[in-house]
């Protein structure tokens, strides 16, 4: 069976008063026809010949892709640009020891994970068009002030600003995708967007080399021009949301209309996520309930583990100190930065084809744990072969395997959570909540354990990345894989017409996971 997908109808307890009854009563008809109304459209777009619906999916692509991404390549760009600072004479100028600078980058994941929870609920309730706006002009602002630093003091202001103001933009772009998108796509979606992340170290590199060429131009470091370039962009970039980014589907109602698709594409763009899997929806309406669901439920915290040690730790630990690590292998500065592009454009092929794969075959555990494995090897190498000068080009090579596999994992991570919870405000949160703690721990472990002390070995850095791989990321992933499978193998036993006689479909959508009919995709 499909899994149950977007919202679904409110179910209340039979106690419920005579005039909610009759409510339900007009919901459930209005239902039926919506239902019935899905189904001749979906004839009309996908079954008939197709064409419709792949002009639907390109006229979706081309108005969220390129947007999220370049807001998310912005992004990564302002949070980890600090690497690629520090090698134009950041912390002499600003007067840092490397330990306060690795205490800096780890003050940024404090406020950037305990905001991120709360900036998906606000998005969940004003929707993107209203505040993503706010929150990337906010960023770019923040980024742009960061080239007046000049003490150790205003860059630890600075940092937890910078997270405060981006924290919105990681989850919020993945629930954005997971309400245009059916499940089918979302995984590649997911990858295509994370891609702007693992691009953002090849054109964070390329950026960093042409800007270590402005050195001393108007009597500014180089980087003081940076900060500057990248944040005044992320402004305009904000500015352009108004633009550029679309409500959530369920927004264009009334007097509110879509300029970018016609009225029958953006009707089915709105029912083929909402009845992916069947006539019985969840509902859109946000309930505090479903925060608080998402909070005592399992599956949070297992896809926490995931992302908090097998995406975080890793990929946050590797993006601050490649560049460093790069020069480790005896190259100057300025072509370090640039070295540093090849490994993230690798990246980003592989995150995208993992992705493809991963909705082609519907095999979320085995694209995560074969993305895990291929970072794992190139760490290992990488270890190994950083103790013997004459392995420089080996080592180069093992940061491709490790940068590919570890951004592999992230976006596959977020459509596993996406697409077995299946309540948007659920799932707004439980994106949220377990980013949260990704990101704190993940950005705080990630930022302190490559020391510049143990540099080129960097014995702490590379037994814990392999540590945490193995036992907080693959372990759990394992564990959470087994325990769903289980839990379908014993509904799969179940009587689909008792089930159905037992319960209402109403009853049954405001389920969600929890129903009797539900599938969780492994």
């Amino acid at each position: 069976m499909s899994m149950p997908w977007s919202t679904m109808p409110e179910v209340e307890k039979d106690t419920k008063p005579a005039d909610q009854a009759s409510i339900d009563a007009g919901e459930v008809v209005e239902t039926d026809a919506e239902y019935e109304r899905y189904l001749q459209l979906h004839q009309e777009f996908a079954v008939n010949h197709g064409a419709q619906n792949r002009r639907l999916l390109r006229k979706l692509d081309w108005r969220l892709l390129p947007t999220l991404s370049f807001l998310y390549l912005m992004c990564s760009l302002d949070k980890s640009n600090a690497g690629n600072a520090k090698l134009f004479g950041f912390l002499e100028d600003v007067g840092m020891t490397s330990e306060q600078f690795n205490l800096a980058l780890m003050y940024l994941f404090f406020t950037y994970g305990l905001c991120e929870p709360i900036s998906n609920i606000a998005l969940r309730r004003l929707g993107p068009k209203m505040w993503f706006p706010f929150i990337v002009t906010a960023w770019g602002l923040v980024t742009t002030l960061t080239c007046l630093v000049s003490s150790y003091g205003g860059y630890i202001v600075i940092r937890p600003m910078l997270g405060m103001t981006e924290a919105g933009l990681y989850p919020g772009s993945y629930f954005i995708l997971s309400m245009w998108y059916t499940p089918a796509e979302l995984a590649t979606r997911m990858a295509i967007f994370y891609g702007a992340n693992t691009a953002a170290g090849a054109f964070g590199g390329v950026i960093a080399y042409g800007v270590g060429n402005l050195d001393g131009v108007h009597g500014m470091r180089a980087w003081k021009w940076l900060f500057l370039i990248e944040g005044v962009v992320t402004i305009a970039a904000g500015l352009c949301c108004f633009i550029f980014l679309p409500q959530f589907p369920h927004q264009y109602s009334g007097a509110k209309r879509s300029k970018w698709l016609t009225e029958a594409e953006l009707e089915y763009a709105k029912l083929r996520v909402k009845y992916a899997a069947g006539p019985n929806p969840p509902t859109y309406r946000f309930r505090w309930s479903d925060v608080t669901a998402a909070l005592k439920d399992r599956k949070t915290y297992f896809m926490m583990m995931l992302f908090w040690w097998g995406g975080s730790v890793p990929t946050y630990s590797l993006s601050y100190t490649l560049p460093t690590m790069v020069k480790n292998l005896g190259y100057s500065a300025v072509r370090a930065q640039a070295l540093t592009t090849p490994p993230y454009i690798f990246a980003t092929c592989i995150c995208v084809l993992v992705g493809w794969l991963s909705d082609r075959y519907q095999k979320r555990y085995l694209a995560i744990m074969g993305s895990y494995t291929l970072g794992l090897i190139g760490i290992i190498v990488l270890w190994i072969t950083t103790h013997y000068e004459h392995l420089a080009g080996v080592s180069y090579f093992a940061i491709f395997l490790a940068a590919a596999g570890y951004s592999a994992q992230a976006p596959i991570v977020g459509a596993w959570a996406s697409v077995n919870i299946p309540n948007p405000s659920k799932r707004a949160a439980a994106i949220g909540f377990l980013m949260l703690v990704g990101s704190v721990g993940g950005g705080s472990i990630g930022s302190n354990i490559y020391l510049d002390s143990e540099a080129p070995v960097y014995p702490l850095g590379f037994g814990f990345s392999v540590a945490c791989t193995v036992i907080g990321a693959m372990i759990p992933a394992t564990i959470h894989w087994w325990l769903m499978k289980r839990e379908n193998s014993r509904r799969s036993q179940m009587d689909g017409i008792q089930v159905r006689q037992q319960y209402s479909d109403s009853a049954l959508s405001d389920m969600g996971e929890d129903s009797p009919l539900f599938r969780y995709t492994l």
